[in-house]
């Protein structure tokens, strides 16, 4: 009897960690677009003074690494669904 019931609970416990995966796959496109709109709020360069801000090269290669970073992310959390076959009965 005591199996059973451990195996219950290790079922119950995988759920949640695969609702708490799948949580996290939703909320990322959110994470993403705040780091994109991060470079909004940097100070631009001027010509008068070239140290006062942060150069557009400096943005668009931060941009890039967001951009990879999110499909990082999306493709471990879709490993880890699929692994605890969240969405199946």
């Amino acid at each position: 009897m005591s199996g059973k019931r451990d195996q219950t609970l290790e079922r119950v416990a995988n759920a949640a960690r695969g609702q708490r995966v799948t949580d996290s796959a939703l909320i990322l496109p959110f994470v993403g677009m705040i780091l994109f709109l991060l470079p909004i709020m940097w100070p631009r360069t001027s010509e008068v003074d070239q140290a006062a801000g942060t150069a557009t090269s400096t943005a668009l290669i931060y941009l890039f690494v967001v951009w990879a970073g999110l499909i990082c992310c999306a493709l471990g959390l879709a490993l880890v669904i699929k692994r605890f076959g969240v969405g199946r009965s």
